[in-house]
C-alpha cells in the first residue's frame, strides 16, 4: 500500500478543526498567525479556508476575522421543546399558518383516526437567521383550541401544558437528508439543493395516546446531533 503525505490545505484543516470541535476556540488565528505557525502558504490557508466555508464551519467576515460556526447541539433521546433545545440563544418564531385540513393518511395510524387534524407552519429564527421550518399536527377532536392561538414566539408545549394539561413524555423520531425545494428554501433563506435534516416526530403521553406529530426542516450545516444513554437496554422499538 503507498502512502501519501497530507498535502498542506489538509494540515490546516486538521488544525482547524481541531480549534474549533476540541479547543472550542470562537476566534480563530489569522490567515498570516496560521501560515507561520504551520509553515505552510497563505493558498495553502485560503484554499483550507475555502472548503471549511462550504461546509459552514467557518465564517470570515472583514474586521471580525475568522470565526468558528458552531453548531447548535440537539439529543435525539430528549422530549425537550426545540426552544429549550436551543439553550441560550434569542429564539423567535414566526408563526406562518394554523389550517384544518382531512387527516393525512400516513398519521391515520398514529392518530388512530379519519378524522380532521390542525396543521401549524412555523419558521424559528436565531438572531434574525432563519434556521427551521416546522409543520405539526394534532388531532382536531382532541386539540380544538390549537387552531385558534397564534404561536408567534409561542411554544407548543407550554400551550399543551396551560391549555390540555399534558405534555409529551416519550416519542419516535426518524431523521433524513432533504434538498430544500422551492418553497421551504424561500422559507429558510438558503438556496434550492441546500442539504437540509428531515426530521419526523411522533409524541405520546405515558398512556400511549398521542399527541402531536412534527416535520422539521432544519439548516443542516447549523445544527449536529447527539444521544447520550446511561441504560442503553432500556431504549428499545416496542
Amino acid at each position: 500500500m503507498e502512502f501519501k503525505e497530507r498535502t498542506a490545505a489538509v494540515q490546516v484543516q486538521e488544525y482547524l478543526e481541531f480549534l474549533i470541535h476540541f479547543k472550542k476556540v470562537k476566534e480563530l488565528p489569522s490567515q498570516r498567525e496560521i501560515s507561520e505557525k504551520l509553515q505552510v502558504s497563505r493558498n495553502a490557508v485560503k484554499h483550507a479556508l475555502d472548503g471549511l466555508k462550504n461546509e459552514g464551519q467557518v465564517l470570515v467576515k472583514e474586521r471580525t476575522g475568522i470565526i468558528s460556526n458552531n453548531k447548535i447541539d440537539i439529543n435525539m433521546l430528549g422530549m425537550e421543546s426545540m426552544t429549550t433545545e436551543f439553550k441560550n440563544k434569542t429564539v423567535s418564531i414566526k408563526h406562518l399558518a394554523t389550517t384544518i385540513e382531512t387527516m393525512p393518511k400516513r398519521l391515520d395510524h398514529f392518530f388512530n383516526s379519519k378524522g380532521s387534524v390542525i396543521k401549524i407552519e412555523r419558521v424559528r429564527f436565531v438572531k434574525d437567521i432563519a434556521l427551521t421550518y416546522e409543520i405539526t399536527y394534532f388531532s382536531q377532536k382532541n386539540f380544538s383550541k390549537m387552531a385558534k392561538i397564534d404561536f408567534t414566539n409561542k411554544s407548543l408545549y407550554e400551550v399543551l401544558e396551560k391549555e390540555y394539561h399534558v405534555r409529551p413524555n416519550y416519542g419516535k423520531e426518524s431523521i433524513s437528508c432533504f434538498l430544500a425545494d422551492k418553497k421551504i428554501s424561500s422559507l429558510l433563506k438558503v438556496k434550492q439543493g441546500t442539504p437540509l435534516y428531515q426530521v419526523n416526530s411522533f409524541n405520546y403521553q405515558d398512556d400511549d395516546l398521542p399527541i402531536e406529530s412534527t416535520i422539521q426542516y432544519l439548516v443542516g450545516n447549523k445544527f449536529k446531533y447527539h444521544f447520550n444513554a446511561n441504560n442503553i437496554y432500556d431504549y428499545q422499538e416496542e
